[in-house]
């Protein structure tokens, strides 16, 4: 990031990069918006019927919104009659008081089930057990998922009931590597991994169904702060959140009643309405904008709540509209789960003398098994794993000193970062088209792809140029936005 902090464009050339974007998002947003009318029509519904992420989070906060209001509730009050130190204790009774009114006594028992064994398996001490009871929950799971779970059934039970599981299993594994993680002093970690702590962690509310994941690490700021924050302040900032999320949560729900591009997902026939082959790719785009803004409201609640309850939760995910290289989605949209898959399961490997490719497919190989082992996750995962290594290699090769010696006396640094932009804004378009497989169908998957790359040398010249426009629109972003944070860091220095 360093050497982004130096580029220097002409302000035509930047102005040229922020048109061209712009310039692509009121096409993209005229085109699909002029359809509105015929696909209402086609679908019987004046809303799109296919996000089903947004449809399970509004159905279960309709039915569970007062179990937020009572853990505001509970854990306030809690501030002035408990100790930080118990604090766990109001969080896990507001879930498990949910849990016993909304799950069948059945899948209760299971979830009290997977906390005894990882809580047992915590003090045993021994990350090989640790990463084998996780390796068999994770199965099981999976086949609950592949033969019982369907999430465009009206009844989304089962479908909660899974994702708590899964949520859970990432919290219940990150409590017992901190308990056998051996830089930790034993009467540390006596005082920060009792049994209020552990049920307070994998059972906190916010964060039981719609994420994000909190590592412990993260958690347990609320026990090694000296006092709670200012009330006031905190009550301020969590109005401030929730009204924050809730004009988002207002956005999309009026950007699913103009743009039907889940519907389009589905139905490829009616993606086949845009005539323009270049039209077509705002299919993709806002596809990954609407899944965006999905998680940005599903995690910006618990991340909201986390911050009033003094924990210190992984930022929110950061907008796909300014995110160039593929790597940062996977740093930045959601930072919770790469801090897991780091922290557990990556840098653990390194350490052990494992080679960085092989790291990083058993931790791929861990992503597709958590997400649910499918095809178009399968697709996801393989197509995200190669553009990585892929991406590494390249930037591997133009921070060799040979390469930027040569280049940046020969070009000058603009010209370097033009041909930078050039070469990684065509990694990033297939980087793109995976995640299609993912937020929307594996139809519509080959169907952009076949787009973009069968349609005529100028279409995919003109789409080139847009990404090549978008890329270098990410980066000055970037270079501001890390400018302002060395001014911050200069100035906490100072004082």
């Amino acid at each position: 990031m360093e050497e982004v902090s130096r580029l220097v464009f002409h302000r035509s050339e930047i102005c040229l990069y922020y048109a061209v974007y712009f310039a692509y998002l009121l096409y993209g947003l005229w085109t699909l918006f002029s359809l509105r009318d015929e696909l209402q029509h086609k679908a019987g519904y004046i809303r799109d019927p296919y996000n089903y992420e947004l449809d399970i989070f509004n159905n279960y906060i309709q039915l569970n919104w007062h179990w937020y209001l009572a853990h505001a509730v509970i854990t306030t009050v809690s501030r002035f009659v408990l100790t930080k130190e118990n604090m766990g204790i109001s969080f896990a009774c507001v879930s498990l008081t949910s849990l016993l009114i909304s799950l069948p006594w059945k899948m209760f028992v299971f979830v009290v089930i997977l906390l005894i064994i990882f809580y047992l398996v915590s003090r045993i001490g021994s990350r090989v057990i640790v990463w084998c009871i996780t390796a068999l929950w994770v199965s099981v799971l999976n086949i609950l998922a592949i033969y019982f779970i369907n999430p465009a059934d009206d009844n989304h039970s089962f479908y909660i009931f899974s994702v708590i599981l899964f949520w859970m299993l990432l919290r219940c594994c990150s409590f017992a590597h901190y308990c056998v993680d051996s830089k930790f002093s034993k009467d540390k970690l006596l005082g920060e991994a009792t049994v209020t702590d552990f049920l307070g962690y994998t059972l906190y509310f916010p964060t039981l169904v719609n994420g994000p994941f909190l590592d412990y690490k993260r958690y347990i700021t609320l026990l090694q702060k000296p006092s709670l924050p200012g009330f006031s302040y905190d009550i301020k900032t969590l109005v401030y959140e929730l009204v924050r999320i809730f004009f988002w949560w207002l956005a999309l729900e009026l950007g699913m009643r103009c743009l039907f591009v889940h519907y389009m997902s589905m139905e490829i026939k009616t993606a086949k309405l845009v005539k323009s082959p270049f039209g077509r790719h705002a299919i993709g785009y806002f596809l990954g904008q609407f899944f965006f803004l999905t998680y940005f409201v599903k995690y910006g609640l618990g991340i909201a709540f986390a911050q009033y309850d003094g924990m210190k939760p992984p930022n929110k995910p950061q907008c796909i509209g300014h995110v160039h290289y593929y790597s940062n989605m996977w740093k930045h949209f959601d930072q919770g789960l790469y801090e897991f898959l780091f922290d557990y399961i990556y840098h653990p490997l390194v350490k052990a003398n494992c080679s960085k490719f092989v790291s990083t497919v058993l931790t791929f190989a861990f992503v597709f098994m958590w997400h649910g082992c499918q095809t178009d996750i399968l697709i996801w995962t393989v197509m995200n794993f190669w553009c990585l290594i892929v991406e590494k290699m390249l930037k591997n090769c133009m921070r060799s000193l040979h390469y930027r010696k040569w280049v940046e006396i020969n070009f000058g640094l603009s010209t370097a970062q033009r041909f930078k932009a050039i070469v990684f804004s065509q990694l990033f378009i297939v980087a793109a088209f995976s995640n299609i497989f993912f937020i929307g169908s594996p139809k519509m998957g080959v169907f952009l792809i076949m787009n973009a790359y069968g349609n005529g040398f100028l279409n995919y010249l003109i789409l080139s140029f847009c990404c090549y426009c978008f890329f270098q629109c990410s980066e000055l972003i970037s270079m501001k936005l890390w400018n302002r944070n060395v001014k911050n860091r200069t100035k906490i220095k100072s004082n």
